[in-house]
């Protein structure tokens, strides 16, 4: 496996890992008492983020490493 794949493969990773933190944010901000207002605009930033975060992943994972002429894969 080549650097440009380990890199891929850390950037993955590392968007699952986002996404997991954003899923249990959103269980703290659930269960902390607020006024619906704030609750609103912070549970929307939270799927924003999440979104974003889903859209990287998949275009990621649609990347397909294209070896230079004399490169091994």
């Amino acid at each position: 496996m080549n650097n440009t794949q380990i890199q891929l493969n850390h950037a993955k990773a590392t968007l699952q890992g986002t996404l997991v933190q954003l899923d249990y944010l959103q269980e703290l901000v659930n269960g902390t008492a607020m006024n619906e207002r704030k609750w609103l605009k912070i549970s929307q930033q939270i799927h924003n983020i999440k979104l974003n975060s889903i859209g990287a992943a998949d275009e990621l994972a649609s990347v397909q490493i294209i070896p230079l002429i004399g490169e091994t894969v």
